[in-house]
C-alpha cells in the first residue's frame, strides 16, 4: 500500500521557501518521508503542491501533526494554513 501525503500551500518566496524545504530534508527522513516530490504552477511559483511518501497512514498522520511541521512552514514563509490531505492506494 502507498501512502502519500498532499500539501497545498503558498509561499511568500520560492526561493526562500525551498532553500528550507531542501535543509528540512533530514528531518522529513527521521520522520518516514520515504520520496517526496515538489510541483508549482508555471503562472505562480508561490504556490507550491508537495507529494510526500509513507509507509503507513499512521506514519504519515505522526508527520503531518508534527509540531517541527508547523514551525519549519512559518519559518519557510508559508502563508495562512497549508492544505494536508493523506491518500492511500486501492
Amino acid at each position: 500500500m502507498s501512502v502519500v501525503l498532499v500539501i497545498k500551500a503558498n509561499v511568500a518566496s520560492y526561493d526562500h521557501w525551498r532553500n528550507t524545504y531542501d535543509e528540512a530534508a533530514p528531518f522529513r527522513r527521521e520522520n518516514g518521508v520515504l520520496h517526496d516530490e515538489i510541483y508549482c504552477s508555471p503562472e505562480d511559483m508561490t504556490s507550491v503542491l508537495v507529494m510526500q511518501t509513507f509507509n503507513s497512514v499512521e506514519t504519515a498522520q505522526s508527520f503531518a501533526s508534527n509540531l517541527k511541521l508547523a514551525e519549519t512552514m512559518k519559518a519557510a514563509g508559508v502563508i495562512g494554513a497549508p492544505h494536508l490531505t493523506i491518500t492511500q492506494s486501492i
